[in-house]
């Protein structure tokens, strides 16, 4: 693990490249359940299973780019066809006996709840991403979803790497309440995550597409927002629900949508409560807990 910064990008980059990726137990666990029942069960079944976990999202979409062949001339951008291009079969001997986020974070119990509390978020981001695209009538609601659950890929893989620095990030925001997550991460890293993550995305080959939703630079277009807006909803959530840029989050909400800032409050509460009912899969108490604090 790393206890001290590294002296650039790209060597943060190699580093972090170079890494197995984990996956949640919970994750693994009902993996192996489908896998004892693969006769009765298919593609969604599996998919619904990946859409939780960005990090098993980040392994497949990585395999299969890994495996490409010459004749794939197009970039498969949703979790449901890279699953119909290995099968089922292909799955499970693939991730079947992955490295589990537990098992690599045994002796570090505040990184393992740091990084279970991101994924959660993602899949939270995930969600409010996959509903804005369907109230927009997006061309394909999962491909602005996937790449919001694969967003705060570095922040999760800074957990599992340099746990230290992860937690001195968060100290740093905690005693400094105007502090930009930004400026903390510049301040102990020497890099901001969100470059990190793009250079990831690019060592990666992932596809042109998910690198360009998750793009700063295209913020002002309808479906990078649609990103960049569900993962600050679910990030600004986690603090807390009167978090003083959630008017902001919802208004964006509401010019995407078409509807007022009150309606999109509402959609954004129905859920992040929705989005709770499944909070064990992630052993973390989900953003909708702070609702019932709030309220």
């Amino acid at each position: 693990m790393l206890n001290a910064p590294l002296p650039d990008l790209k060597s943060w980059t190699h580093h972090f490249s170079q890494q197995e990726i984990p996956v949640l137990s919970s994750t693994l666990a009902r993996m192996h359940d489908l896998h004892g029942r693969i006769d009765d069960i298919g593609i969604r079944d599996v998919a619904h299973l990946v859409r939780h976990d960005p990090l098993l999202s980040l392994r497949l979409i990585r395999h299969l780019e890994s495996h490409r062949h010459a004749s794939q001339v197009t970039d498969v951008t949703t979790l449901d066809r890279i699953l119909l291009m290995i099968g089922l079969g292909g799955f499970f001997r693939t991730f079947g006996h992955a490295l589990t986020l537990e098992s690599k974070l045994a002796t570090q119990p505040q990184a393992l709840e740091g990084c279970r509390r991101v994924c959660s978020r993602a899949h939270l981001a995930a969600k409010f991403a996959e509903m804005i695209g369907s109230r927009r009538h997006d061309l394909d609601p999962e491909e602005v979803a996937t790449a919001a659950l694969l967003h705060n890929t570095a922040e999760i893989l800074l957990w599992t790497e340099a746990p230290s620095l992860s937690t001195e990030i968060s100290s740093l925001l905690m005693n400094n309440p105007g502090m930009r997550s930004r400026d903390a991460q510049i301040q102990v890293l020497g890099i901001t995550l969100h470059d990190l993550h793009m250079e990831l995305l690019n060592t990666w080959h992932l596809p042109k597409l998910m690198q360009h939703l998750q793009d700063e630079r295209y913020a002002n277009e309808p479906r990078v927002r649609t990103v960049s807006v569900s993962t600050a909803l679910a990030r600004h959530l986690n603090n807390d629900w009167q978090d003083p840029a959630l008017p902001d989050d919802y208004q964006i909400v509401a010019d995407l949508i078409g509807v007022d800032p009150e309606t999109a409050y509402k959609l954004v509460q129905r859920q992040a409560l929705n989005v709770a009912r499944e909070w064990e899969w992630f052993g973390v108490p989900p953003a909708a807990a702070k609702l019932v604090q709030c309220s």
